[in-house]
């Protein structure tokens, strides 16, 4: 039984053990391999956000349990991790100067300036982590999920366009997140965070062109009247 015993404590560091400091390691060193394109900046366009929090990238533990029995092994951990609004705005940037550096905006609409505020901006999701393994005599079995799931919020902005001629253009709208829950199917902990990060970036952009696309919408609505 000792050696059952010893097994199953093996099981449980190799398949379970996640904390929030290791957790961290994975999406930090994604971060700084995937990095921000240096795309050409439109200085006539500014995008804030409205809310300046959080600084950095932040991890809270909202669920960790543990059961050890005799011949039954069980864990759910789950943590919640809020990228820095510095690194979400970013990417929402690129995604707006990649669409306007393939426009001529400015020219077609003799726009003057275009003041884009980010009132909710996606970059928040869960990790999950359970299981369980039961072990017999001479065999075991383990059954387990694991899933990062986005917190679906979508991307709110207000912006204010100035035109040449003094007018003033200002709306309010959002875009759909369209994030979906990713499962590890064969991949480490490691390479399904990684994998995840790369969908939420290319999200993210796609976000920021729909916002490019919603003001040349709009611009040529008030050409047309």
């Amino acid at each position: 039984m000792r050696k059952q015993l010893y097994f199953g404590l093996l099981i449980f560091l190799f398949t379970s053990c996640m904390t929030t400091k290791r957790y961290a390691t994975f999406v930090n060193e994604k971060i700084g391999k995937l990095g921000t394109e240096k795309e050409q900046v439109k200085h006539w366009v500014v995008v804030t956000s409205k809310n300046g929090q959080p600084l950095n990238t932040v991890y809270e533990l909202k669920k960790n349990s543990f059961i050890p029995a005799i011949l039954y092994w069980s864990w759910n951990t789950t943590i919640e991790c809020e990228l820095s609004l510095e690194l979400r705005t970013q990417y929402i940037k690129e995604g707006i100067y990649k669409a306007l550096n393939k426009l001529n905006i400015k020219e077609l609409f003799g726009v003057s300036t275009i003041e884009i505020n980010l009132k909710e901006v996606p970059g928040k999701f869960l990790y999950e982590k359970k299981g369980d393994a039961i072990i017999f005599i001479i065999a075991y079995s383990i059954n387990g999920l694991e899933v990062i799931r986005p917190n679906p919020i979508n991307l709110e902005f207000e912006y204010i366009i100035s035109n040449d001629d003094n007018s003033k253009i200002q709306r309010t709208g959002y875009i759909l997140n369209e994030e979906k829950p990713l499962s590890n199917l064969s991949k480490s902990s490691k390479k399904l965070t990684w994998l995840y990060l790369d969908h939420f970036k290319k999200e993210t952009e796609r976000m920021g062109k729909e916002i490019v696309l919603d003001i040349i919408e709009i611009l040529e609505k008030s050409k047309a009247k």
